[in-house]
């Protein structure tokens, strides 16, 4: 069996030194971030969505919020090389 390619747009393992610290912290940040602006554009959205717009807020944020972090983390490690 052939040895294993690394997936494209990735490093080699050891090339990086990557700390999961790095992703937790950014979405600590991004979580708490996302409880102090959720009540304001659940708000926002209320003119349009009218009772419904705390949980679409709510839902979308779940959603939003880790694939921001995991970007944001991707972002910070790439810069520090």
């Amino acid at each position: 069996m052939d040895e294993a390619r690394t997936l494209p747009d990735r490093t080699e393992p050891g090339e990086s030194s990557f700390s999961p610290w790095i992703d937790r912290s950014s979405l600590l940040i991004l979580v708490i971030g996302a409880i102090v602006a959720g009540p304001n554009l659940a708000s926002f959205l209320e003119q349009w969505l009218g009772e419904a717009a705390l949980a679409v807020t709510a839902c979308s944020l779940l959603v939003v919020v880790p694939i921001l972090a995991t970007s944001l983390g991707k972002i910070i490690v790439r810069s520090m090389l």
